[in-house]
């Protein structure tokens, strides 16, 4: 009796609209209105009813939301790179574990790695990630300082060519000298680090100013120390700018440079001690 009594009060708040078990067990409510366009005359129609819906079924678990697909981070093929401690953020559940002296510790779990580390005070760093299960190697603080360093100046002495960057610098040839000694030095910063310059020398707004061509060759002289033309002066711009491409000197040039220099001092050294022990007539 009391069941009846239970389904009838449900159906009743089911018609209703306003139960909540109504309309998530697809009990709603139907109702149609049908209204004629002439402005004396309205038509209303009404139907009540228990109407069958497809709903999804309800459950306490978490509904596996679909993820949206992370943008992907540019990967930069020349930058440096570093050793770092891993942490507690072992991205996998079985690693290969290799000690402070390089032996082989045998596959570890996650949560056996991070006690080892806790209880000794070590570091973990990555060897190879992409051995099948990856390896990894347990490292002192210092230890790890001392790798750092040597991966630095592994770094700094490798010959390997990364992207050649291209600075430029345009100024008038009606330029001061005091303006044109401060370019001068940019351009001596800019080869340090071995760039590439494209200088543009731009015609004096007089007209009996100085010539362009001389400004530039000029300024190509004085770094000849460092610099090299990669791509002889050149007119453009309808003769309006004077251009050339001046990249740093290689290993080579350099050492030959420097001999250059050695010998051009020991042959002003020697015409000098002949001008002073030559005889007063």
């Amino acid at each position: 009796m009391s069941g009846l009594h239970f389904k009838k009060i449900f159906c009743q708040a089911a018609n209703n609209g306003r139960c909540y078990f109504g309309q998530h067990f697809g009990l709603c409510h139907r109702s149609f209105r049908t209204t004629s366009y002439l402005p004396w005359n309205t038509i209303s129609w009404t139907r009540n009813g228990l109407l069958a819906v497809d709903v999804k079924s309800y459950s306490t678990a978490e509904e596996d939301v679909a993820k949206k697909p992370s943008a992907t981070k540019k990967v930069n093929v020349n930058a440096r790179k570093v050793i770092g401690h891993v942490g507690r953020l072992i991205p996998y559940k079985m690693i290969q574990v290799l000690d402070q002296d390089g032996k082989d510790m045998g596959k570890m779990l996650k949560r056996d790695v991070i006690r080892v580390m806790e209880k000794e005070n070590l570091k973990l760093v990555t060897v190879s990630p992409n051995a099948d299960p990856p390896v990894y190697k347990l490292l002192t603080g210092k230890e790890l300082h001392e790798e750092q360093l040597k991966l630095r100046e592994q770094q700094k002495h490798s010959t390997s060519p990364g992207p050649v960057q291209i600075k430029e610098m345009s100024f008038l040839a009606s330029i001061s000298q005091h303006d044109l000694d401060v370019k001068r030095k940019q351009l001596i910063h800019w080869i340090e680090k071995k760039h590439h310059i494209r200088i543009s020398v731009l015609n004096s707004r007089t007209v009996d100013g100085p010539d362009k061509l001389a400004v530039l060759q000029q300024m190509i002289e004085s770094m000849v120390d460092c610099a090299t033309c990669m791509v002889q002066p050149k007119e453009r711009k309808d003769g309006r700018a004077m251009i050339c491409v001046l990249r740093p000197l290689s290993d080579k040039e350099l050492q030959k440079r420097k001999l250059e220099v050695t010998a051009e001092k020991q042959s002003d050294e020697k015409t000098s001690t002949k001008d002073n022990h030559r005889p007063i007539p």
